[in-house]
C-alpha cells in the first residue's frame, strides 16, 4: 500500500513538472517579455555595482581656459594692478586689498622690528588659475638693517576691484624685487602654444623606446627633452611618462604665471596617478620665442625673487 502511494505521488511530481516546463516553453516569449519589463523597472543600487570607494573619481584634472592674452589686455591687467598698488593708505599703512585680519596680520609682522616701515610694493606676476586671475604683490620693507624684508600675497582681481587675497609667505633680499612690465610690452604669451607643446611632449615619449624601458636613466629622459628644445628635463620628463597612462591624458594645465624678471611664461601641470597628485612646470622663454624647461613641482617666480 505505501509503495503504491508513494509511486503515485512520484508519477504525480513528474506529471506536474512536465506540464510546467511545457507551459513555460509554450509561453517563453511573453514570460521573457514580462521579465525583461520588470528588471528595467527596478533601480539597483549603484553601490552593488561600482565600490564609488574605487572610483578615480578625478582620473583627468580640470585644464582651465588658455585664452591668447594681446598686449592690449596686457596693459589693461597692468592698469588694474596698478590701481590696486596705489590704493594703499602709506599715513594709514592700510590695504583695499587686505581684509582687517589680514591688514592686522601685516602690520603685526612689520612692527616685529623697531624703525621698520614699508617702502614699496612691487607686483612679481600676472596668473591664472581655476579660481582666477591674479597678481603677487610683494610689500617691501626697510628697516635699520641691509636687508629688505618682503611680505607677499596673491590677490585675485576683477573688474577693477580686488576679489580676495592670500599671505603666501615671507623673504629677505638685499635688493628689491624687480618688475618692468609697466614700461615694456608682453610679446608673445605662449600661451596658446602651449598645448600643442604638451602635445609634442607626449608624442616624443610614446614614440621613444626610453618611455618602453622600466630601468631607463635619466639621462635618456634628458636626450629627449633636447631634441624638442627643453635643458635640464630629464628626471621630470621621467617622472612625467612614469606617471601618465596608456594615452598621456591624465594631465592637464590647471595654470600659469607671466612674469617679467625672468622674461617667461610658466605652465603649471597637474598629473593624476592612481588618485595622487603629481606638479610638473612648464618654462616658454618670451626672449627665445620657444619653451626651455620642463620640471617637477610648481615654481612661481614668487618663490624664488
Amino acid at each position: 500500500m505505501k509503495k503504491t502511494k508513494k509511486r503515485i505521488i512520484f508519477l504525480s511530481t513528474i506529471l506536474i513538472v512536465c506540464i510546467s516546463l511545457f507551459t513555460i516553453y509554450y509561453n517563453r516569449k511573453p514570460l521573457l517579455k514580462a521579465t525583461s519589463n520588470w528588471l528595467t523597472a527596478q533601480t539597483i543600487p549603484f553601490n552593488l555595482l561600482v565600490n564609488p570607494n574605487k572610483i578615480n573619481k578625478s582620473i583627468h584634472p580640470h585644464a582651465i581656459a588658455l585664452n591668447e592674452i594681446d598686449n592690449q589686455k596686457y596693459q589693461e591687467d597692468l592698469t588694474e594692478i596698478d590701481n590696486l598698488i596705489n590704493s594703499f593708505n602709506r599715513h594709514q599703512q592700510k590695504f583695499s586689498w587686505l581684509s582687517p585680519t589680514q591688514t592686522k596680520q601685516l602690520q603685526k609682522r612689520v612692527k616685529q622690528k623697531p624703525h621698520r616701515y614699508i617702502s614699496s610694493i612691487t607686483p612679481l606676476l600676472l596668473g591664472q588659475d581655476r579660481t582666477g586671475q591674479y597678481t603677487v604683490l610683494s610689500i617691501n620693507c626697510y628697516d635699520d638693517t641691509t636687508q629688505i624684508r618682503s611680505y607677499r600675497y596673491r590677490v585675485y582681481f576683477r573688474n577693477h576691484r580686488s576679489v580676495k587675497s592670500h599671505y603666501l609667505k615671507t623673504t629677505t633680499n638685499t635688493k628689491p624685487p624687480k618688475f618692468i612690465g609697466f614700461t615694456n610690452t608682453l610679446g608673445v604669451s605662449g600661451i596658446t602654444k602651449a598645448p600643442n607643446f604638451i602635445d609634442t611632449i607626449n608624442s616624443t615619449l610614446t614614440n621613444s623606446d626610453v618611455a618602453n624601458q622600466p630601468n631607463a636613466s635619466s639621462h635618456q629622459y634628458s636626450q629627449l627633452g633636447k631634441n624638442i628644445g627643453l635643458k635640464n628635463s630629464g628626471s621630470a620628463l621621467q617622472q612625467y611618462a612614469l606617471n601618465s597612462d596608456a594615452n598621456y591624458k591624465n594631465s592637464a594645465i590647471t595654470g600659469y604665471e607671466i612674469s617679467d624678471v625672468p622674461r617667461e611664461t610658466k605652465f603649471f601641470i597637474t598629473q593624476i596617478n592612481k588618485e595622487t597628485k603629481h606638479y610638473y612646470t612648464l618654462i616658454y622663454n618670451r626672449n627665445q620665442g620657444s619653451f626651455t624647461g620642463f620640471q617637477t613641482g610648481k615654481h612661481t617666480v614668487a618663490d624664488i625673487k
